[in-house]
């Protein structure tokens, strides 16, 4: 089987849409669609009318049911069955979800797709050389299941996730910035769960495939949907607001980050402003009024502008560390932020303005907040060993860096405050330079301690120490773990971040394992 097969001159073995009444002019015959237009939301996505939207886009080759618990191709029509949900790891999935089968770097997909339809999954796989040759032809097949086979499955995933949004008529908010993304969608899925079931980005599942995943997810149940939307170059964001629809969009920030690709500060913020110029005229575009590009984002919009911010914007925030979090003032009300750092409380305030543009009160949003909880690795606080750990290892840029360095240093104790880095990526030919004045910076907000891990994040030591900071270096996340072992004590505040390919996690795992051998 090949990636990216040849494409045919139009599907093999599925009927045109005028035999089956699912073809694309006939949108009253559509489930989903009601008769004169109406959106008709359904829990499962009918395996025809899957097939039936990708033939529309040009993205079908051929179908494969199973019959009689053997897959082979459709006769006439594709019979029954469907799919709720979708996934690109077969483990995680349940019976009658869409297992998403890619190739990957350390595994492909289609390796284990006889053992998820045997399971009782829908698959949407590569195309063969010829399709009536495919390797899955034959595999034994849960009643009701079978293979969607595209020449693209990425551009399949994504048409599919498209056309069941259109089916869905939810509330949609979207959220991208280079920092706060995910902590601001976690609060916004909180809140709003205050007034209702809310469908949620997974984790940061926030780029081509993450999106389309989200969205496959949506059923009738859910009131609202919260959709994350990352980005590493311009016309990203604009294609997954195509995808999401929603009605208003947040920017959180922007910040140097992927300049490998972006080139530029003015990159981030073009990639950033594409989601509020996707939006609706009846839309709300929630706002960062001290961040680069506001004014560049006011207008590309032809959206309701709700601006925030510490020194300008209509809603005027101010913010207090306490203990492991903080409160922050808005509008005359006071919010206690579960998270430590200012930058956290602005994650928060961005959230809250969303959701009133949503029309949640204010005793909603507040029972909402009550079950707010984090994703892994961003702004935790943990105890290990007496140590007070910050975990904001997910990932970093020079912004977020500092910004969690100050949020170390405002958490309660009276010990030092050690800061654990790995390097920050993506940051193309300014990258030496950023390592360096990043490492500067750390030195005038109170760190007592850096130590750097890995080779290209020596950098910010060298810029630390020479502003007088007091640094170490090692080589790898055990030396960094046994480090803090050996040097931090009982009361001190450790922070410990970096890019996500620095896996800086494994520092604290391996901190964690050695002080409980102590």
């Amino acid at each position: 089987m090949r990636c990216g097969g040849r494409r045919r001159q139009g599907p093999r073995g599925l009927p045109v849409g005028g035999r089956t009444g699912t073809g694309p002019g006939r949108p009253s015959d559509r489930p989903g669609l009601a008769a004169g237009g109406g959106v008709v939301s359904v829990p499962r996505y009918d395996a025809t009318l899957a097939a039936a939207d990708l033939e529309a886009a040009g993205l079908l080759d051929r179908v494969l049911v199973a019959h009689h618990g053997v897959l082979a191709p459709p006769d006439d029509a594709v019979p029954g069955g469907g799919f709720s949900g979708a996934g690109l790891d077969s483990r995680h999935l349940r019976p009658g979800q869409l297992f998403v089968a890619l190739a990957g770097a350390r595994a492909d997909g289609c390796d284990f797709a006889p053992a998820a339809l045997a399971a009782g999954h829908w698959i949407l796989t590569r195309t063969a050389d010829d399709p009536a040759q495919h390797p899955l032809m034959g595999s034994s097949a849960a009643p009701g299941t079978g293979t969607l086979l595209s020449p693209d499955p990425v551009a399949a995933l994504g048409c599919l996730a498209r056309c069941w949004r259109q089916r869905h008529d939810v509330p949609t908010v979207a959220v991208t910035g280079t920092n706060g993304k995910t902590t601001t969608k976690d609060f916004l899925a909180a809140l709003l769960g205050g007034a209702g079931s809310v469908l949620a980005t997974r984790g940061n599942l926030n780029n081509h495939l993450g999106v389309p995943l989200t969205l496959l997810s949506l059923t009738p149940d859910h009131s609202r949907a919260v959709v994350e939307m990352g980005a590493s170059a311009v016309g990203e964001i604009a294609a997954l607001a195509q995808l999401a629809r929603p009605s208003v969009g947040v920017i959180t920030n922007a910040a140097p980050a992927h300049l490998a690709q972006f080139g530029d500060l003015d990159g981030v913020i073009a990639g950033k402003g594409e989601l509020v110029a996707s939006l609706p005229a009846h839309g709300t575009a929630v706002l960062n009024a001290d961040s680069p590009g506001f004014d560049t984002w006011c207008g590309l919009t032809s959206a309701r502008v709700v601006s925030w911010g510490q020194t300008r914007g209509e809603h005027r925030w101010s913010w207090r560390a306490t203990g492991r979090g903080g409160e922050l003032e808005l509008d005359g009300q006071t919010w206690a932020v579960p998270l430590p750092g200012e930058h956290n409380g602005a994650n928060l305030v961005a959230a809250i303005l969303a959701g009133q543009a949503l029309g949640l009160d204010e005793a909603e949003l507040r029972r909402g907040l009550a079950a707010f909880t984090a994703s892994p690795h961003r702004g935790l606080v943990l105890i290990v060993d007496g140590r007070t750990v910050l975990d904001d290892s997910y990932n970093a840029n020079p912004r977020s860096v500092v910004a969690a360095a100050r949020a170390l240093c405002a958490l309660a104790g009276d010990g030092r405050t050690v800061v654990v880095l790995g390097h920050m990526g993506e940051l193309g030919d300014e990258s030496v330079e950023i390592h360096l004045q990043t490492g500067r910076e750390l030195a005038t907000v109170g760190v007592d301690h850096l130590v750097t891990v890995g080779a290209p994040a020596r950098l910010m030591n060298e810029g630390f120490q020479a502003c007088g900071g007091e640094g170490s270096h090692c080589s790898d996340q055990d030396a960094a773990a046994a480090w803090l072992a050996a040097n931090t004590a009982a009361g001190d505040r450790v922070l410990v971040k970096g890019s996500r390919s620095a896996a800086m996690e494994t520092v604290i795992e391996s901190f964690a394992a050695i002080s409980g051998k102590s």
